[in-house]
C-alpha cells in the first residue's frame, strides 16, 4: 500500500512544522499508548488512530488539542489508511517524521507456525 502523499511532497515539506510529528497506530492502550505518551512529552505532535476511537479520543483529550490529533483506524483498511496520513497531515503541519505502526494482529494456528 502507497500512501498518496507522494515521497518527495514530504521531503519538500518536512520543515514547514519546527515541530516533529509522530503517527501512532494501535495508540489506545498499552504500548501504542505508552509510546504516544512518551512522545508528547517529549515535545513532539502525536498522532493517535486506533480502532478504539473512544480510547484515542480520551488519551488526546489528557495530551491537549495543541498537542494532539485522534482518528479511528482499522489497520486492515487501505482507504482508513489513506483518510487517516491524509488527516494527520493537515493536522501535523505537512509533517510526519515518524510512522509507528504499532497494532495487534489476531494470532492464528500454534506459535510455531
Amino acid at each position: 500500500m502507497k500512501p498518496n502523499i507522494a515521497q518527495e511532497q514530504i521531503l519538500t515539506d518536512a520543515m514547514s512544522s519546527e515541530r516533529p510529528a509522530i503517527f501512532v497506530s494501535g495508540a489506545a492502550a498499552g504500548i501504542g499508548r505508552a509510546c504516544a505518551e512518551l512522545f508528547a512529552q517529549q515535545g513532539w505532535f502525536v498522532g493517535l488512530y486506533d480502532i478504539n476511537a473512544d480510547g484515542v479520543a480520551a488519551l488526546a483529550a489528557s495530551l491537549g488539542k495543541d498537542n494532539a490529533t485522534c482518528g479511528t483506524l482499522d489497520v486492515s483498511d487501505e482507504a482508513a489508511w489513506q483518510q487517516a496520513l491524509a488527516d494527520f497531515w493537515a493536522k501535523s503541519g505537512n509533517r510526519l517524521d515518524i510512522l509507528l505502526n504499532n497494532n495487534a494482529w489476531p494470532a492464528t494456528g500454534s506459535p510455531a507456525d
